[in-house]
């Protein structure tokens, strides 16, 4: 097949690219060119803007993987290129009710807006129209895995690997999807043109924090202590969710990690091992990579001794 992805250089895209030539489709990357210049020699580079698809125009593709869409206008104009199936990387926060309760694909999706998840949803409506019964869009959850730019489970592994007291939010259930998994769906639904909307993470009750806690120990040879704390704790610390302690949120938003994926599961979506994520993530971490600054503005950044102090003294 020939397949165009919208992306293609930065953790979901880059692994979606690998899957694809892995596969042997003739595959074209569209991307600014910012990052990941060296990357896949053997695909067709072109250099563009979501705002300006010009480079695009007259060509043709079987497939077009858009890993990296979130502004409507930008969507809507990609959906009338030329090609058989459009596959589109959502998120879970096109749900106005998640993380707040437990959601499934059939779950209301914004209707208006201009925030992230309102223009996810946004996104999902004009390709959708564009391209009516030639459209699946994969609503990502947590996606982890090596070469993870947003760095939530990678800065749990990387403290974790320098050993001693570590303060822990109480352990909870959590879905993880490693973006090689999720990569692989992706083109699943364009391969076999399967239409819908398809919830993009791993079943309920995947694992616990407490497992990843355990399972990072082991894959970097630490002497890691977790020290459990409260939801209540932390919150009166002024705790910052998913930043200062990446994967928490306090339990009373019960959704979080109660996204039900059965559409997916039926489609063909299949997750691997979390063992086998966090070994390759410590692997990966080894080789001190180096970090594109794309949504650095979001990523957790390492706690101070002192402020690791308060939290333990709790």
């Amino acid at each position: 097949m020939r397949i165009l992805i919208l992306g293609g250089t930065i953790f979901l895209g880059r692994h979606t690219a690998v899957e694809a030539l892995a596969r042997g489709h003739e595959l074209t990357l569209y991307t600014r060119g910012l990052h990941g210049t060296d990357l896949f020699p053997e695909a067709e580079h072109v250099r563009g803007d979501r705002a300006d698809l010009t480079p695009l125009q007259g060509r043709a593709w079987d497939a077009i993987v858009d890993t990296s869409g979130y502004e409507s206008a930008h969507v809507a104009a990609s959906a009338r290129l030329d090609a058989g199936h459009y596959v589109f990387v959502s998120s879970c926060n096109v749900y106005p009710e998640w993380p707040d309760v437990p959601v499934d694909e059939d779950s209301p999706t914004w209707l208006q807006g201009d925030d992230y998840g309102q223009q996810k949803a946004a996104s999902e409506r004009a390709a959708e129209a564009a391209r009516p019964g030639r459209f699946a869009t994969v609503r990502a959850g947590l996606i982890v895995g090596p070469h993870d730019n947003v760095f939530r489970l990678p800065w749990w592994v990387e403290r974790i690997a320098r050993g001693g007291d570590v303060p822990a939010p109480t352990s909870c259930g959590l879905q993880l999807i490693d973006a090689r998994d999720l990569a692989s769906f992706l083109l699943d639904l364009a391969e076999g043109a399967v239409a819908g909307a398809f919830n993009g993470t791993a079943p309920i009750g995947q694992t616990t924090f407490a497992e990843v806690f355990q399972l990072a120990r082991a894959a970097t040879g630490s002497d890691a202590r977790p020290s459990w704390i409260e939801d209540a704790a932390l919150e009166r610390a002024g705790v910052e969710p998913w930043t200062e302690l990446p994967l928490w949120l306090p339990a009373r938003y019960e959704g979080t990690w109660r996204v039900g994926t059965d559409r997916a599961r039926a489609a063909g979506l299949r997750t691997r091992p979390v063992q086998e994520t966090i070994a390759d993530v410590a692997a990966w971490l080894r080789e001190r990579p180096e970090l594109p600054e794309w949504r650095a503005e979001h990523r957790p950044k390492p706690m101070s001794a002192a402020r690791e102090a308060e939290l333990l003294a709790l």
